[in-house]
């Protein structure tokens, strides 16, 4: 008697090709790098056959610019405070496609009492070239980052 399909498939994946993004695990990102992250996170979305055109960190040169260019590799991953959080969004591509971004949303001390003012810093990028891909990637990646 032939296997089931759903045997061969990986984490999170149906039969049918869509997605459990609950069946997805998390990623532990406590004490690690962003590079560390990226690599973690390129693993992961390799077993769910979700993989992008590409991923990589904002910062792709590593430049010493983090204001410009977003977090540099060795930076630690964000930790969870009150006002801070790791947002996932996509949008798309400048020529083609979709991208997904990935960044760090963080309070900043407010001026006065009534104003608050929030930081931006990039921490990866990943491309697609379909929106179905783009959202079902953004999901699994909010899943496996626990982001907003």
């Amino acid at each position: 008697m032939p296997q089931p399909i759903t045997a061969a498939l990986p984490m999170g994946v149906s039969a049918t090709g869509a997605v459990d993004v609950k069946a997805v695990a998390r990623l532990d990102t406590e004490g690690k790098t962003v590079s560390q992250v990226f690599s973690d996170l390129s693993r992961a979305l390799y077993k769910t056959e979700l993989e992008p055109e590409w991923l990589c960190p904002a910062n792709m040169l590593d430049d010493a610019n983090e204001a410009v260019y977003g977090a540099r590799h060795s930076r630690l991953w964000p930790e969870s405070f009150a006002y801070d959080r790791i947002s996932v969004s996509v949008c798309t591509g400048n020529s083609e496609g979709w991208i997904i971004h990935v960044d760090w949303i963080s309070r900043r001390p407010p001026v006065d009492a009534i104003e608050r003012t929030y930081a931006v810093m990039p921490l990866l990028r990943a491309k697609v070239f379909s929106s179905d891909h783009a959202w079902t990637l953004a999901r699994v990646i909010a899943r496996l980052l626990d982001a907003a």
